[in-house]
């Protein structure tokens, strides 16, 4: 089936399982006002369950379908197959873009096969990449804008939860193959 949207959107974000909560410092006094982002100090992920007394028993049923507490590593594998509507980066309207990926500190990118003069470039890319869970649980997907002169202007990035897409019900057990003929 192909989605006419984000995943995250036709799946409620991949939290059926585990819930992202936002954590934020408390105010020193009554009197303190100011933007919640100030506050905002990280997240908590996990679930809340609560029963009443008589349904609760004896025995905890908070454990059952948790995974185990210690550190899980897993291939991730990204299939950058193109971009639509960039924003141009250079003075000749057009951008020459290439893909950076990053997971905690493990980082690769495509500044080599950059596409010149394109805002609309199919890439047809595969990275991969072996993360450690629940360390490294973010994958940052950015587009930059290949200059030979100065530094190389961020176009656009995006941030995936791979830990909530890994323990949903909805994750995938099988991808396009890296390799492939016609």
């Amino acid at each position: 089936q192909i989605y006419n949207s984000e995943l995250e959107n036709e799946f409620d974000n991949f939290e059926d399982w585990l819930c992202i909560f936002p954590l934020h410092r408390g105010k020193a006094n009554e009197d303190e006002d100011g933007n919640e982002d100030e506050h905002f100090v990280g997240k908590y992920k996990g679930s809340f369950y609560v029963y009443p007394t008589e349904e609760a028993g004896t025995e905890p049923r908070i454990s059952e379908g948790i995974p185990r507490n210690r550190p899980i590593k897993v291939l991730v594998r990204v299939y950058i197959v193109k971009a639509t509507n960039l924003s141009p980066a250079d003075p000749n309207g057009k951008a020459d873009p290439y893909v950076v990926v990053t997971v905690g500190q493990e980082q690769k990118d495509t500044k080599e096969r950059y596409i010149p003069k394109q805002l609309n470039p199919v890439f047809g890319e595969v990275v991969e990449l072996t993360v450690s869970f629940p360390k490294e649980s973010e994958l940052t997907v950015a587009i930059f804008d290949h200059d030979l002169v100065g530094s190389d202007d961020l176009i656009g990035e995006t941030k995936i939860d791979l830990e909530n897409r890994f323990y949903s019900k909805h994750r995938a057990n099988c991808g396009v193959a890296s390799q492939y003929d016609m």
